[in-house]
Protein backbone atom coordinates (compact mmCIF):
# COMPACT_ATOMS: atom_id res chain seq x y z
CA UNK A 1 0.00 0.00 0.00
CA UNK A 2 2.86 2.36 0.81
CA UNK A 3 4.63 1.87 -2.54
CA UNK A 4 1.33 2.05 -4.40
CA UNK A 5 0.57 5.43 -2.85
CA UNK A 6 -2.58 4.21 -1.08
CA UNK A 7 -3.57 5.63 2.32
CA UNK A 8 -2.66 3.74 5.47
CA UNK A 9 -5.11 2.21 7.91
CA UNK A 10 -5.64 5.54 9.69
CA UNK A 11 -5.46 9.11 8.47
CA UNK A 12 -5.78 12.54 9.98
CA UNK A 13 -7.74 15.51 8.78
CA UNK A 14 -9.51 18.73 9.70
CA UNK A 15 -13.31 18.97 9.86
CA UNK A 16 -14.71 21.73 7.64
CA UNK A 17 -18.42 20.93 7.40
CA UNK A 18 -20.99 19.13 9.58
CA UNK A 19 -24.20 20.11 7.75
CA UNK A 20 -24.96 16.67 6.38
CA UNK A 21 -27.96 17.09 4.02
CA UNK A 22 -29.10 13.53 4.81
CA UNK A 23 -28.89 13.95 8.60
CA UNK A 24 -26.62 10.93 9.00
CA UNK A 25 -24.03 12.70 11.14
CA UNK A 26 -21.44 12.69 8.36
CA UNK A 27 -18.72 15.34 8.00
CA UNK A 28 -16.48 16.77 5.31
CA UNK A 29 -12.79 17.06 6.04
CA UNK A 30 -9.56 18.13 4.46
CA UNK A 31 -7.28 15.12 4.53
CA UNK A 32 -3.75 15.91 5.66
CA UNK A 33 -2.45 14.66 2.31
CA UNK A 34 -4.40 17.49 0.61
CA UNK A 35 -3.90 20.18 3.26
CA UNK A 36 -1.40 23.02 2.61
CA UNK A 37 -1.12 23.59 6.37
CA UNK A 38 0.50 20.17 6.80
CA UNK A 39 4.21 20.41 5.89
CA UNK A 40 5.75 17.86 3.60
CA UNK A 41 8.46 17.13 6.17
CA UNK A 42 8.44 17.97 9.87
CA UNK A 43 11.46 19.72 11.40
CA UNK A 44 13.33 20.17 8.12
CA UNK A 45 13.77 23.91 7.77
CA UNK A 46 12.04 25.32 4.71
CA UNK A 47 10.45 21.97 4.00
CA UNK A 48 8.50 22.19 7.26
CA UNK A 49 6.71 25.34 6.12
CA UNK A 50 3.29 25.39 4.53
CA UNK A 51 2.91 23.68 1.19
CA UNK A 52 2.25 25.60 -1.99
CA UNK A 53 -1.46 26.00 -2.73
CA UNK A 54 -4.44 27.90 -1.39
CA UNK A 55 -7.63 25.89 -1.93
CA UNK A 56 -7.30 22.32 -0.64
CA UNK A 57 -9.65 19.66 -1.95
CA UNK A 58 -12.53 18.79 0.34
CA UNK A 59 -13.46 15.20 1.01
CA UNK A 60 -16.79 13.54 0.31
CA UNK A 61 -19.28 13.14 3.17
CA UNK A 62 -17.41 10.77 5.48
CA UNK A 63 -19.35 8.09 7.35
CA UNK A 64 -19.31 8.10 11.14
CA UNK A 65 -19.33 5.56 13.92
CA UNK A 66 -21.58 5.25 15.80
CA UNK A 67 -24.24 5.81 13.16
CA UNK A 68 -27.07 8.11 14.24
CA UNK A 69 -29.74 10.43 12.83
CA UNK A 70 -28.93 14.13 12.89
CA UNK A 71 -25.85 16.31 12.57
CA UNK A 72 -22.58 16.42 14.46
CA UNK A 73 -22.13 19.42 16.81
CA UNK A 74 -21.16 22.64 15.05
CA UNK A 75 -18.22 22.92 17.45
CA UNK A 76 -16.54 20.10 15.55
CA UNK A 77 -15.70 22.42 12.64
CA UNK A 78 -12.00 23.24 12.64
CA UNK A 79 -11.12 20.33 14.89
CA UNK A 80 -8.43 17.84 14.02
CA UNK A 81 -9.74 14.27 13.77
CA UNK A 82 -8.47 10.75 13.33
CA UNK A 83 -9.98 8.84 10.39
CA UNK A 84 -10.00 5.12 9.63
CA UNK A 85 -9.97 3.79 6.07
CA UNK A 86 -10.84 0.35 4.78
CA UNK A 87 -9.07 -1.45 1.94
CA UNK A 88 -6.83 1.57 1.48
CA UNK A 89 -9.64 3.59 -0.08
CA UNK A 90 -10.48 7.16 0.85
CA UNK A 91 -14.13 6.62 -0.05
CA UNK A 92 -14.34 4.03 2.74
CA UNK A 93 -13.17 6.48 5.40
CA UNK A 94 -14.90 6.50 8.79
CA UNK A 95 -14.68 9.38 11.25
CA UNK A 96 -13.13 8.64 14.65
CA UNK A 97 -12.80 11.19 17.45
CA UNK A 98 -11.04 14.54 17.81
CA UNK A 99 -7.39 14.97 18.74
CA UNK A 100 -4.86 17.73 19.41
CA UNK A 101 -1.68 17.52 17.35
CA UNK A 102 -0.15 20.96 16.72
CA UNK A 103 3.25 19.32 16.20
CA UNK A 104 2.08 18.08 12.79
CA UNK A 105 1.08 21.51 11.51
CA UNK A 106 3.17 24.12 9.76
CA UNK A 107 4.49 26.94 11.93
CA UNK A 108 1.84 29.47 10.85
CA UNK A 109 -0.98 27.01 11.47
CA UNK A 110 0.08 25.89 14.95
CA UNK A 111 -1.10 29.07 16.62
CA UNK A 112 -4.60 28.72 15.18
CA UNK A 113 -5.22 25.23 16.55
CA UNK A 114 -7.09 25.21 19.87
CA UNK A 115 -7.45 22.43 22.39
CA UNK A 116 -10.64 20.49 21.48
CA UNK A 117 -13.65 21.34 23.63
CA UNK A 118 -16.15 19.19 21.75
CA UNK A 119 -16.45 15.67 20.44
CA UNK A 120 -18.22 13.61 17.84
CA UNK A 121 -21.36 11.70 18.76
CA UNK A 122 -20.97 8.77 21.14
CA UNK A 123 -23.43 6.02 22.06
CA UNK A 124 -23.70 3.77 25.08
CA UNK A 125 -24.34 0.05 24.60
CA UNK A 126 -27.90 -0.99 25.46
CA UNK A 127 -28.58 -4.16 27.47
CA UNK A 128 -32.00 -5.59 28.40
CA UNK A 129 -32.63 -5.46 32.14
CA UNK A 130 -31.15 -8.51 33.86
CA UNK A 131 -28.51 -9.12 31.19
CA UNK A 132 -25.91 -6.46 32.04
CA UNK A 133 -22.25 -7.57 32.08
CA UNK A 134 -20.93 -8.61 35.49
CA UNK A 135 -20.19 -5.82 37.94
CA UNK A 136 -16.50 -6.43 38.53
CA UNK A 137 -13.09 -4.79 38.75
CA UNK A 138 -12.58 -5.46 35.03
CA UNK A 139 -15.70 -3.38 34.25
CA UNK A 140 -15.03 -0.60 36.75
CA UNK A 141 -16.10 2.72 35.17
CA UNK A 142 -17.98 1.15 32.25
CA UNK A 143 -21.27 2.78 31.27
CA UNK A 144 -24.32 1.09 29.76
CA UNK A 145 -28.02 1.72 29.24
CA UNK A 146 -30.34 -0.70 31.01
CA UNK A 147 -33.37 -1.17 28.79
CA UNK A 148 -36.72 -1.98 30.40
CA UNK A 149 -35.54 -1.47 33.95
CA UNK A 150 -37.56 -0.38 37.00
CA UNK A 151 -40.81 1.48 36.26
CA UNK A 152 -40.66 0.18 32.68
CA UNK A 153 -37.99 2.74 31.85
CA UNK A 154 -34.43 2.94 30.61
CA UNK A 155 -31.62 3.79 33.02
CA UNK A 156 -28.01 4.89 32.54
CA UNK A 157 -25.80 2.65 34.67
CA UNK A 158 -22.16 3.01 35.73
CA UNK A 159 -20.11 0.21 37.28
CA UNK A 160 -18.88 1.67 40.58
CA UNK A 161 -17.80 0.53 44.03
CA UNK A 162 -20.48 0.78 46.70
CA UNK A 163 -19.77 -0.39 50.24
CA UNK A 164 -16.68 -2.24 49.06
CA UNK A 165 -18.42 -4.16 46.25
CA UNK A 166 -18.80 -3.54 42.54
CA UNK A 167 -22.37 -2.80 41.47
CA UNK A 168 -24.16 -1.24 38.52
CA UNK A 169 -25.37 2.13 39.82
CA UNK A 170 -28.45 3.56 38.12
CA UNK A 171 -28.30 7.27 37.35
CA UNK A 172 -30.86 9.85 36.19
CA UNK A 173 -34.16 9.89 37.98
CA UNK A 174 -37.50 9.35 36.27
CA UNK A 175 -39.54 12.53 35.68
CA UNK A 176 -38.97 14.12 39.08
CA UNK A 177 -37.00 14.17 42.29
CA UNK A 178 -37.74 14.91 45.93
CA UNK A 179 -36.14 17.38 48.33
CA UNK A 180 -37.05 17.90 51.96
CA UNK A 181 -35.77 17.92 55.48
CA UNK A 182 -33.86 14.97 56.87
CA UNK A 183 -35.69 12.78 59.35
CA UNK A 184 -35.31 14.04 62.90
CA UNK A 185 -35.78 12.69 66.43
CA UNK A 186 -39.30 13.08 67.70
CA UNK A 187 -39.69 15.66 70.44
CA UNK A 188 -41.92 15.23 73.53
CA UNK A 189 -45.48 16.20 72.74
CA UNK A 190 -47.84 18.10 74.97
CA UNK A 191 -48.96 14.87 76.65
CA UNK A 192 -45.40 13.75 77.28
CA UNK A 193 -46.03 10.24 75.96
CA UNK A 194 -43.74 10.21 72.91
CA UNK A 195 -41.56 7.15 72.51
CA UNK A 196 -38.07 8.60 72.37
CA UNK A 197 -35.84 8.18 70.51
CA UNK A 198 -38.15 7.81 67.51
CA UNK A 199 -37.43 9.21 64.05
CA UNK A 200 -39.97 11.57 62.62
CA UNK A 201 -40.46 11.09 58.89
CA UNK A 202 -40.43 14.28 56.87
CA UNK A 203 -44.02 15.32 56.27
CA UNK A 204 -43.33 18.06 53.71
CA UNK A 205 -41.90 17.12 50.33
CA UNK A 206 -40.68 19.33 47.50
CA UNK A 207 -41.04 17.76 44.06
CA UNK A 208 -38.98 19.04 41.13
CA UNK A 209 -38.82 17.83 37.49
CA UNK A 210 -35.68 16.17 36.14
CA UNK A 211 -37.03 15.37 32.69
CA UNK A 212 -38.39 17.78 30.08
CA UNK A 213 -41.28 19.84 31.45
CA UNK A 214 -43.13 19.66 34.74
CA UNK A 215 -44.23 16.35 36.21
CA UNK A 216 -47.80 15.17 35.75
CA UNK A 217 -49.94 16.52 38.58
CA UNK A 218 -51.25 13.31 40.10
CA UNK A 219 -51.24 14.50 43.69
CA UNK A 220 -51.30 17.68 45.74
CA UNK A 221 -47.57 18.10 45.20
CA UNK A 222 -46.52 20.66 42.61
CA UNK A 223 -43.37 21.84 40.89
CA UNK A 224 -43.63 25.56 41.60
CA UNK A 225 -40.77 27.28 43.38
CA UNK A 226 -41.50 27.53 47.11
CA UNK A 227 -39.68 29.04 50.06
CA UNK A 228 -37.85 26.82 52.53
CA UNK A 229 -40.54 25.62 54.96
CA UNK A 230 -37.92 24.63 57.51
CA UNK A 231 -36.24 28.01 57.95
CA UNK A 232 -32.52 27.92 58.59
CA UNK A 233 -32.54 24.46 60.14
CA UNK A 234 -32.24 22.61 56.85
CA UNK A 235 -30.25 23.09 53.68
CA UNK A 236 -32.72 23.95 50.95
CA UNK A 237 -32.34 23.30 47.23
CA UNK A 238 -34.68 25.61 45.35
CA UNK A 239 -36.60 24.43 42.30
CA UNK A 240 -35.75 25.25 38.71
CA UNK A 241 -37.22 28.51 37.48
Amino acid sequence: MKFAGLPRGTLRGTVVDVKDPENRGRVKVIFDDMNPEIPQVSGAGDWSKERVGQEPDLSHWIDVSPAFKGKQPAGLVGKRVNISVSNGQYQYAVLNDVLYDPELLAEKAKGKLEMPNNSSMTRLPIYPSGSLPPASAENHGCMVVESGGPMQSDWMCVCLVRNGSYVWVRHIDLNHGHAGQNDSTQKPDSRGDSQQPVNNATIWDYVFPTTAGAMTKQSSYGTGVRPNPFGGEAKWQGGAK
